[in-house]
Formats: structure tokens, C-alpha cells, sequence
């Protein structure tokens, strides 16, 4: 009796301590500025993620606005969630978003979350991009 009450303790320390996908799912809907530490890409960059699984990028440039529509999908792995990101398309400056992101942090207004894989290719090098986000006013 003594060991099922320490293990429904400890199931459930475990359940409040990890967050869910639907709680980081529902913590991402709106629009972010992406934080860039370079000179690429020129412009503001912003990806507004909808609640059904739509992201949509808006790199707007001297160039003029240039808009990605892609699809995301917040999966957990490793207790560590993980947006994955399908079909979006280059823009002019800048890599697409596909592939596989642990999410690092989500924290108030910020979203932190590393490409650590191509989905199609997980051996395929070059995978690695930082993205960090915060949360548009």
C-alpha cells in the first residue's frame, strides 16, 4: 500500500511538471517577431501560428512583402516538445522553416526553439538554426 501511494505521488509530480503539447499549442497562437542576430534577412520577419496547425511567415523587405504558408504540428519526444514544420518555401534571404525544432523555452512572451533535424532526412547535415520569438504587441 505504502509503494502505490509513493507512485501515484510521483506520477503525479511528473504530470504537473511536464507541460502538455496542447498547453505549448495553445501558448504559441498569435503572431511573433523572429529575432534575428545578423544582417539576414533585411526587413522584419514575423510567423503568426493559427489554431489549426497553420503558420503563416511575413518577411517584409525594401523589396516589398513576401509571404510562406507552411503547416506545424507540436509533437513530444523525449519529454521535450517539438514543433515540426512542413511545407514552407524559401523566401529570398532566407531558409525555409521544414524540419524538426526542440522547443527550448516558452516562457511569457518568448519562444525559443532550435532546428535539430530534417524530418525528411534526419542524417542530412545542415539542420541546425536557432529561432527565437517574441510575442508581437
Amino acid at each position: 500500500m505504502k509503494n502505490r501511494i509513493s507512485l501515484l505521488i510521483l506520477i503525479g509530480i511528473a504530470l504537473v511538471l511536464m507541460p502538455s503539447c496542447k498547453k505549448v499549442a495553445n501558448e504559441i497562437q498569435g503572431t511573433w517577431d523572429v529575432m534575428t542576430f545578423d544582417t539576414k534577412p533585411e526587413g522584419t520577419m514575423q510567423i503568426t501560428f493559427d489554431g489549426n496547425s497553420t503558420a503563416i511567415r511575413i518577411l517584409e523587405s525594401d523589396s516589398g512583402m513576401l509571404v510562406d504558408s507552411c503547416t506545424y504540428e507540436i509533437t513530444k519526444k523525449n519529454l521535450k516538445e517539438r514543433i515540426i514544420f512542413r511545407d514552407s518555401e524559401m523566401l529570398p534571404g532566407c531558409d525555409d522553416l521544414n524540419g524538426i525544432y526542440r522547443v527550448d523555452k516558452v516562457k511569457n512572451d518568448v519562444i525559443i526553439a532550435t532546428r535539430i533535424e530534417f524530418e525528411d532526412d534526419p542524417t542530412r547535415g545542415g539542420a541546425y538554426y536557432r529561432m527565437e520569438l517574441k510575442r508581437k504587441n
